[in-house]
Parts: structure tokens; C-alpha cells; sequence
């Protein structure tokens, strides 16, 4: 049995709903939404189980909210809501965390190691092609693995792993690259030394996503998506719909491969099937960013000012 869950609030909780219908597609999972937010979804679809983050009773919960973003707060508390799930399930469980932009393609049954404590999702497992939208110095920036996706089974190192990384995560998961800050994403680079039975998942058709576009060729044959030759098991849309501090910058990717671009648009259809759900304003925990409209627009052209005024200082 596998325990899958996400952790959200109302920016991200239609996506959260569409990755727990592509989760249904597959039997034997059970899928938790781990809810972050002042408002508590109504209604939700049945095979959904809520927790919300007051059930955890954190223990800095307060300064926390004060001190992070919204989109800083639903990462920093991730591994705090996997400790919870394993203690609700002390049977040896596989415990899987996806964003709440994931779509399940292929069940993840066969993708489950057996002799693995911890699963990770490295960004890259080759150098990327040259481009000026992402290169392998930015992948440096932000850490060896993808915080979007990743496995735990119980164990010693696991579990210890797990403490050592919510602690931190309390006051050090803000998202500052140049104070050594990733939200909760740099300190899965420990990983490998902490838990030795530690899998980097390299299949191809693991968790598709503008981190993959340069350097991992897409598909369709006879109605599947396939990534390198290989089925497509999950893909992370981050970046594309709402503002991600990290894959929103690189959302000019999606135009390098056509049928990326397609798969979205069919994904988008199905996160659209959820706005019922909606919960109007802005999140309830946390500070709120002010997030311009056109902030990649405003970017590229402050760019090619300071390029200007670089030319005309050398004369």
C-alpha cells in the first residue's frame, strides 16, 4: 500500500485535486491532501483524505507564518506533515510526496524500491544543451534533487533523516540563493550522507518538467506520452500556472517542445474541472507576495537595458 500525499493551500488546490484524480487512475493508494490554509476545502471528493496543518500543532507554527512567504510555508512544511502521516500509519508503508502540480501517467507500484530507505528525484542526470533560460550552474543553485517529488520507508536513517530535516526547515527554508536557501529543497543534497540506502530515480518518464525539457526528448505514439523512448510516469506542471519562485522564471521552456506544450494544455482541461472548489482570496498563512502580472516581461527587458548600459560604458 503506498501513501501518497501533497501539501497546498487555495493557490494550488485545484492542482491538488487533479493530481488526486490521476492518482485514482491506479489501484491500492491511499492519498492524503495536506492542507495549509485558513479556509478548510468543503465538500472534497471522497477519495481525498484532509489533514490540515493545525492537526500538527508545530512547534514554531506562529513565527513561522511571520517569517516565510506563503509559497516558502507549504514547502517548509512537508517533512513535518510526512512525520505526522508515518505516525498515523506505523505499519511499513511507502510513503510518496508530490507536488500539488504532478500529474500520475503510469501507476508507481513497479517504480517503489524494495531495498531503498529514501527515493530522490535528481534535477538533471546529464549536463544540459546551452541555453539562456536554464543551465547547469542554475541547477547548482538550487540543489541536486527535486523537492517535487521523493519516497520514504521507515527506518532508522530514514526516520532520522526526516527529523533532522524538519528542524531545519523551521526557520531555514526560505527561498535565498544567496544565503544558501532553497525553501526545503537544499537540504535533500544530505541526503546520500545521511540515509546510505538512498535510489536516485533515473527513469526517463519519472517526473517530466521544465527541469527535463533541454536535455529529455517527448512524444506521443498510439496515445502515449514517452520520454526518451520510455513511458511517461508522472510529469510536475510548476512553474506554468501560478508563480514558483524556482520553474516560474524557466516557463519559456514549454515552447522548446510542442508536445510538452500539448500535454499542459490537456492538463490544464483537467485542473479546470475543479474550479468549483476554488477558494477565493489569498492564502491564509504566511506573508503575501506582491507578484507582478508581467514580472518575466519586466525581467527580460531589465536585462536588455543592463546590457545596454554595459555596452555603453566600455566607450
Amino acid at each position: 500500500m503506498n501513501i501518497i500525499f501533497t501539501v497546498c493551500n487555495r493557490t494550488s488546490l485545484c492542482h491538488a485535486l487533479a493530481l488526486a484524480k490521476s492518482v485514482q487512475q491506479f489501484q491500492g493508494s491511499i492519498f492524503y491532501l495536506c492542507w495549509v490554509d485558513t479556509t478548510t476545502p468543503a465538500s472534497l471528493p471522497d477519495y481525498i483524505k484532509l489533514i490540515t496543518i493545525e492537526e500538527l500543532k508545530l512547534p514554531q507554527w506562529q513565527q513561522m507564518c511571520s517569517q516565510y512567504y506563503d509559497f516558502e510555508l507549504l514547502p517548509a512544511t512537508r517533512p513535518w506533515f510526512a512525520k505526522h502521516l508515518l505516525g498515523l500509519h506505523p505499519e511499513n508503508h511507502s510513503l510518496i510526496f508530490l507536488a500539488p502540480t504532478v500529474w500520475v501517467y503510469q501507476s508507481l507500484d513497479s517504480l517503489v524500491a524494495k531495498n531503498a530507505d529514501i527515493q530522490v528525484t535528481p534535477h538533471i542526470t546529464a549536463g544540459l544543451p546551452k541555453s539562456n533560460i536554464l543551465d547547469d550552474k542554475r541547477i547548482l543553485n538550487i540543489g541536486m534533487f527535486h523537492a517535487g517529488s521523493w519516497i520514504l520507508k521507515r527506518s532508522e536513517e530514514s526516520l532520522s533523516f526526516l527529523n533532522w530535516w524538519a528542524i531545519r526547515t523551521l526557520d531555514r527554508a526560505k527561498f535565498d540563493l544567496c544565503n544558501g536557501m532553497c525553501m526545503d529543497q537544499l537540504w535533500l543534497n544530505f541526503v546520500l550522507v545521511h540515509v546510505k540506502n538512498t535510489l536516485q530515480i533515473t527513469e526517463p518518464g519519472w517526473h517530466y518538467g521544465l527541469h527535463t525539457v533541454l536535455a529529455k526528448d517527448i512524444s506521443l505514439h498510439n496515445g502515449k506520452y514517452l520520454i526518451q523512448d520510455k513511458p511517461l510516469i508522472t510529469a510536475n506542471f510548476a512553474g506554468l500556472d501560478f508563480f514558483d519562485p524556482i520553474w516560474s522564471d524557466h516557463a519559456p521552456l514549454l515552447g522548446k517542445r510542442d508536445t510538452f506544450k500539448n500535454m499542459y494544455s490537456q492538463y490544464r482541461k483537467e485542473v479546470s474541472s475543479f474550479q468549483k472548489y476554488t477558494i477565493s482570496g489569498t492564502p491564509g498563512y504566511g506573508q503575501i507576495p506582491a507578484i507582478k502580472s508581467n514580472r518575466l516581461f519586466r525581467k527580460k527587458l531589465a536585462g536588455h537595458l543592463t546590457s545596454i548600459t554595459r555596452f555603453i560604458d566600455q566607450f
